[in-house]
């Protein structure tokens, strides 16, 4: 299983859970091989060009699958072409998170405090999915904030939690632990309603961006031409797996909902993650070399 991150984050931590419990539900050893770089093109590339047999699978992220297509100019997949949908794995919203001791209590000081002058308001981004939905509140809100970019989320966080930049949108599965510790006070939420994990935490629509609605999710995928039975046998091992009661709980306090979708649904949900988030891209104007 390739997981286009390095490992000890949680792409890495929900691919080994993934990885064991299929496992032993298939009576084999799926062994998890970290290939980060490149935001993700290194581990897809490698999918991409892997035998489709059913033996060479790839935990996939938002990022990985629909946001990297949907901004950058040159990317060596397409995920429409040359992957096939095995599992969707789980899924949570977005949040935009500030220090503790912010003076920052909601999206509209967000935005008000942006507007007194362009680059009043910095943010950090380790990842493209972190810095899409940032470009896309400035797009919406008419601001200009300055984005400050760091090597993945770990290494945002010191100085996220300093003050040293004023927000950050990234997923509850890397900064859950922050956030209960109290080092972080979350803003808003991106789903469409109120999240269950985070009940008394506004949406971004609630704050009066009626279209803001982003979700994170994991997926695990395989080469396109996988045959149908081969691609329902992996389906069935992950579905174990997410019925798991230990896993279900891990994943919950990761910061994420297991997913419940079918093997029809799931490949609906990844086609249509693609037109949303190529159209969130032109809607933010970001694209990339």
């Amino acid at each position: 299983m390739l997981v286009p991150f390095s490992a000890g984050g949680s792409t890495d931590i929900l691919a080994r859970l993934m990885a064991k419990e299929m496992g032993d539900a298939l009576g084999r050893t799926i062994v998890v091989e970290n290939k980060p770089g490149a935001e993700g093109f290194i581990a897809a590339r490698d999918l991409k060009n892997a035998a489709p047999d059913g033996r060479t699978i790839m935990m996939v992220t938002t990022s990985v699958y629909a946001i990297n297509p949907a901004i950058f100019t040159n990317i060596p997949y397409k995920p429409s072409e040359d992957f096939s949908t095995i599992s969707m794995v789980a899924s949570s919203p977005n949040v935009f998170l500030a220090p503790a001791d912010s003076a920052l209590g909601s999206i509209g000081d967000l935005v008000k405090s942006a507007g007194v002058k362009p680059d009043n308001i910095s943010y950090a981004t380790g990842a493209t999915m972190h810095l899409l939905n940032a470009k896309w509140l400035e797009s919406m809100s008419k601001t200009q904030m300055v984005s400050v970019p760091y090597k993945g989320s770990a290494a945002a966080y010191p100085d996220l939690v300093s003050g040293r930049v004023e927000y950050m949108v990234d997923q509850p599965l890397s900064s859950m632990a922050l956030i209960k510790e109290g080092k972080l006070k979350v803003l808003a939420v991106t789903s469409q309603d109120r999240w269950s994990q985070l009940p008394d935490v506004p949406t971004v629509v609630e704050q009066g961006f009626p279209d803001f609605v982003t979700t994170s999710w994991w997926a695990i995928l395989a080469p396109n031409g996988t045959p149908e039975a081969t691609a329902k046998q992996l389906y069935d091992a992950a579905q174990q797996a997410l019925q798991n009661s230990e896993i279900k709980a891990r994943v919950q306090q990761l910061g994420a909902d297991v997913s419940t979708l079918s093997f029809e649904d799931g490949r609906k949900f990844t086609a249509t993650e693609l037109e949303k988030w190529h159209s969130i891209a032109k809607d933010a104007g970001v694209k990339m070399d």
